[in-house]
């Protein structure tokens, strides 16, 4: 049991330090490149499809090559967050310190930024998703697991909140450089801890049966099954299929909300209604109250299947947009803000339930070709292949319809020094924009939520708790 302990709290330590990285990274990247590089739409669109063609390479590579290849980084998980750590800190602040004022090298610093920081993130990542399925095939430990390690995305989650009070919501951007420093070292330390000390159940059984030292473990690799081969395994299976429909869906939505919320609340709701600093407090809140739901909540996954808990997150969806745009309008701050919130909290807090069904997935792959070692890279890998791209295309989605409605040019009538006459936007102007950001508050979680409980109707793996029960 000590054992077992330990590499939950290895692991969450990986969760937290992940979490301090990436909370803060999808919350500013799009602000910052949009509201002070002021990069040009056709440079933000350009720079999306290299980095969703480039998610569309990296992920299927790094799968294949940790389930099948025996390089020293890839021999454990363990060792994979070990070497690539440090990494994968230094590209998560690449954004923050601006190249230059030209467009041109906005436009690259972007792309350049987004690339590092997507193979780093998919490499750690992917090694952090492969730990929570072979840390125990137990349902009831998994479930132990994912609240622990809540538990320590809560921590994570406090780098929003951190930066917004440390920068004044950015009025003060050298603070905020300052900050995303030590968070980038705290997070280092955090997953240094891991990468020392997180072992599979398969890496205890080889020290054990084989009396190893830590360092001389090494997975066994599925041999004589080419990538293609194990990528069509996967992809003819109907839960994969209905698992990957739905995690697009969520991480589109996701993806969404921790780009556009600041640049909404900034637009449909006035400094003079919600002062800055409760903003920034709210900003913060948001990722922060999701991880307490998860928390509280997770007990009852031993009771009830997760398959209906992530089912009545879709309905919550549909029902709470019908509701906010047809009902309740956009002329009430503290219930757009209330809308916000819910939305907010019960998309992430659903996230963070999904690695319990793509576990289950590995589980089933793993025992209908009779492996010996689950190739866990190879599933979370194909699943990534598909779901990624909703981070490109989510926000090109957004941007282009703000631009439609003249975001950009009044982003720049804002921030211009100097303003010649007639430059400010109308009061139509802003009325246009205003609806529009209104209707896709709504409609994002209207559109998403039916796509997923339709598709979340085929997934057919039953919660092996359920059947203990």
């Amino acid at each position: 049991m000590d054992t077992q302990r330990k590499q939950i709290l290895a692991y969450s330590a990986l969760i937290g330090g992940f979490d301090l990285l990436n909370s803060a990274y999808e919350f500013y990247y799009v602000k910052v490149f949009l509201n002070f590089y002021h990069i040009q739409e056709s440079w933000f669109q350009f720079s999306q499809i290299l980095f969703l063609l480039w998610n569309a390479i990296n992920d299927p590579l790094f799968a294949y090559c940790s389930d099948n290849k025996n390089f020293k980084i890839l021999r454990t998980r363990r060792a994979m967050i070990l070497y690539s750590a440090p990494f994968f800190c230094l590209s998560f602040l690449v954004p923050w310190f601006q190249w230059s004022t030209n467009p041109v090298i906005v436009g690259i610093h972007l792309i350049f930024a987004l690339c590092l920081w997507d193979t780093l993130y998919t490499f750690v990542g992917l090694a952090g998703c492969c730990l929570f399925t072979e840390i125990s095939k137990d349902p009831n430990i998994r479930i132990t697991i994912t609240r622990t390690a809540q538990v320590a995305a809560l921590f994570g989650s406090i780098s929003v909140m951190l930066l917004e009070h440390a920068s004044n919501g950015l009025q003060n951007f050298q603070a905020f450089q300052v900050t995303t420093v030590f968070i980038a070292l705290l997070s280092w330390c955090l997953m240094y801890y891991c990468g020392k000390n997180c072992h599979t159940q398969y890496d205890l059984q080889q020290m054990q049966d084989e009396n190893k030292e830590a360092d001389d473990v090494c997975h066994e690799k599925t041999k004589g099954e080419s990538y293609w081969k194990q990528t069509w395994q996967i992809v003819s299976d109907t839960n994969f299929l209905s698992f990957v429909i739905t995690n697009f869906c969520q991480q589109f939505h996701r993806t969404f909300l921790f780009n556009f919320l600041a640049i909404f609340c900034d637009h449909l709701v006035s400094s003079d209604e919600i002062s800055q600093s409760t903003r920034s407090t709210f900003y913060g809140i948001v990722p922060f109250a999701a991880k307490i739901l998860v928390i509280s909540t997770a007990p009852i996954l031993q009771y009830i299947p997760y398959q209906k808990v992530i089912r009545a997150n879709f309905i919550w969806k549909i029902c709470g947009g019908v509701v906010m745009y047809f009902f309740i309008g956009n002329h009430h701050p503290w219930m757009l803000i209330l809308f916000f919130f819910l939305d907010g909290c019960f998309a992430n807090g659903t996230f963070s339930l999904f690695n319990l069904p793509l576990s289950d997935i590995v589980d089933d792959n793993m025992s209908k070709y009779n492996r010996k070692h689950p190739i866990s890279s190879m599933v979370f890998g194909t699943n990534a292949l598909f779901v990624k791209p909703a981070i490109s295309l989510s926000p090109m989605l957004a941007v282009a319809i703000l631009n439609r409605y003249g975001y950009s040019y009044i982003q720049h009538s804002k921030n211009s020094p100097v303003r010649p006459t007639g430059s400010n936007p109308s009061p139509d102007q802003l009325k246009d924009l205003k609806d529009a950001m209104f209707f896709l508050v709504c409609w994002y979680p209207i559109v998403l939520g039916t796509i997923q409980l339709i598709s979340w109707s085929f997934f057919r793996i039953t919660n092996r708790i359920e059947k203990n029960h």
